[in-house]
C-alpha cells in the first residue's frame, strides 16, 4: 500500500499508473459494517421465548450490537447461549450431522479460518483454536461484538451447542474493529498469510459490496487457485453482496 498526500496525489497517480511493474492502481477501501441486535420475543407454545439475534444491517428501529453489551465476551455468560434457545432442534439435529460423526468425519485435521471479529482464547466451547491473529489497527485479539464467535460456533463448538465440524483445526482471524471497520488492506495481508498457512476452508460472514473491489476479488481468485474452499455469507446484505 502507498499512501500519498492530498497534495501529492495526482502526481503521485500518474506515476504510479506509468510505472511498468504495476498493473493496475486501486483506492484504499474502507470496509463499514453495521451488524443489529436485537431481542425478540415469541409465542413457544403457550410461553414467551425470548432470544436475541442478528439482523440486516438496514436499521429498522433496531439496537446496535455494541462493545458496550458484551453479549459474547469472555464474562463467564458463555454457557447460556441464548441466541439458540428457542429453537427447538439444532441445526446440526436438523441436517443429520450424527451420521457423518459417526463416519468419523468430524473435522479432523482440516484448517479452517474465520475472517470476523475475532474469538476469545479462553472461550470453553472450542477445543481446537490452533492461531488468532490480528489484523486491525487495535491491540486486542477478543472478540468484542459476538460475530465471530457465533460464526467460529456453527463450524466448530464442541459443547452444548455442537458446530457442524466439532475436531476441526480453528484458525481465527480478526480483520474487523470493535467499531465494525476493516480496510482493503488488511484483508488482503490476512488473505497472504492464510494462504502461507495452507488454509483449508476460509469462511467469510461478513457481507457488503466486495464484488466492487478489485484487490479483494482478485485475492480471492489467488485464494482458489490455492486450493482454499472460500465460504461466503450473502444473507443479510442482499443477493450481489458477499
Amino acid at each position: 500500500m502507498v499512501q500519498l498526500e492530498e497534495t501529492e496525489r495526482l502526481n503521485g497517480l500518474s506515476a504510479l499508473n506509468k510505472h511498468p511493474s504495476i498493473r493496475r492502481v486501486t483506492p484504499q477501501r474502507l470496509v463499514q459494517r453495521t451488524l443489529k441486535y436485537i431481542n425478540v420475543t415469541e409465542d413457544c407454545g403457550g410461553r414467551n421465548c425470548s432470544y436475541n439475534t442478528w439482523q440486516s444491517s438496514r436499521p429498522l428501529r433496531r439496537s446496535s450490537l455494541s462493545v458496550k453489551n458484551q453479549f459474547w465476551q469472555s464474562t463467564g455468560r458463555h454457557t447460556s447461549r441464548r441466541l439458540l434457545r428457542a429453537i427447538p432442534r439444532q441445526i446440526t439435529q436438523i441436517l443429520k450431522a450424527e451420521t457423518l460423526w459417526g463416519m468419523g468425519i468430524t473435522g479432523t485435521g482440516v484448517k479452517v479460518a474465520v475472517f470476523d471479529t475475532g474469538l476469545a482464547k479462553t472461550h470453553p466451547h472450542f477445543r481446537k483454536i490452533k492461531e488468532r491473529t490480528n489484523w486491525t489497527n487495535e491491540k486486542t485479539l477478543d472478540d468484542g461484538l459476538g460475530h465471530g464467535t457465533f460464526v467460529a460456533g456453527v463450524i466448530a463448538s464442541c459443547r452444548e451447542c455442537l458446530g457442524l465440524a466439532p475436531d476441526a483445526e480453528l484458525h481465527v482471524f480478526r480483520v474487523f474493529t470493535n467499531s465494525q471497520v476493516s480496510y482493503t488492506s488488511w484483508f488482503l495481508d490476512a488473505f497472504n498469510y492464510a494462504i502461507l498457512k495452507k488454509i483449508n476452508v476460509l469462511n467469510l460472514s461478513i457481507g457488503g459490496p466486495d464484488f466492487m473491489d478489485h484487490p479483494f476479488v482478485d485475492k480471492v481468485w489467488e485464494l482458489t487457485a490455492n486450493r482454499v474452499i472460500m465460504v461466503s455469507a450473502i444473507g443479510n446484505d442482499g443477493p450481489l453482496y458477499g
